[in-house]
């Protein structure tokens, strides 16, 4: 099992997305850097020490899909973006796929429409996924002095942590918490006014 934490820049629902039964992350550090994780292993997401290093979100992942099978796959179609929709809608992360030649496309989108966040979303096309997470939001829950070696305070994705502190973490957000969403992206009020990117 490998854990692994970075920062939440910005928690505006889209990355994570923790929406329609699934929490999902495709468009941030752990994708962009490659991680290769799999079923069973876990993401930690915190705020900026501006904000405490707090907890964000910590996933369970149960899969990791290529952005294609993720955006034709019945289970998430609700997570395709929707510019006229809600706010949380139009957060929706799934927004990659291939046309009948092969070709990437982009589904309309307010988020990523620069070409340069567009080809770190693409330099690894794939999308973590969790049934079992813990989201929280605006609600960003401090986490206990023995377990803050777990919090990354830089830039980047760590994931050499102590397996015996790992342990005792998730023994304690699992006793502390039921799994579900806690609370609403801090940032959302960017989706809310339409503030979050250029539309494509």
């Amino acid at each position: 099992m490998r854990f692994c934490s970075y920062i939440v820049k910005h928690d505006t629902g889209l990355a994570p997305n923790p929406f329609w039964g699934y929490c999902t992350l495709g468009l941030c550090t752990p994708n962009h850097q490659g991680i290769l994780l799999q079923g069973g292993d876990w993401i930690l997401g915190s705020t900026p020490s501006a904000r405490g290093d707090k907890i964000v979100f910590v996933m369970q992942l149960s899969e990791r899909l290529h952005f294609n099978d993720y955006y034709n796959d019945p289970r998430f179609q609700a997570k395709k973006p929707k510019l006229n929709g809600t706010w949380r809608e139009r957060c929706g992360d799934n927004m990659y796929y291939k046309d009948d030649e092969g070709n990437w496309k982009k589904h309309p989108s307010s988020f990523h429409c620069d070409n340069g966040t567009r080809k770190k979303d693409m330099n690894h096309p794939y999308v973590f996924i969790a049934e079992h997470f813990f989201y929280f939001g605006d609600q960003a829950v401090q986490i206990p002095n023995e377990f803050k070696e777990l919090i990354r305070r830089r830039q980047g994705c760590k994931c050499n942590h102590n397996p015996e502190t790992v342990e005792k973490f998730l023994n304690w957000l699992q006793h502390s918490f039921n799994p579900g969403i806690h609370g609403k992206p801090h940032d959302r009020v960017l989706v809310e006014q339409d503030d979050c990117g250029r539309h494509c």
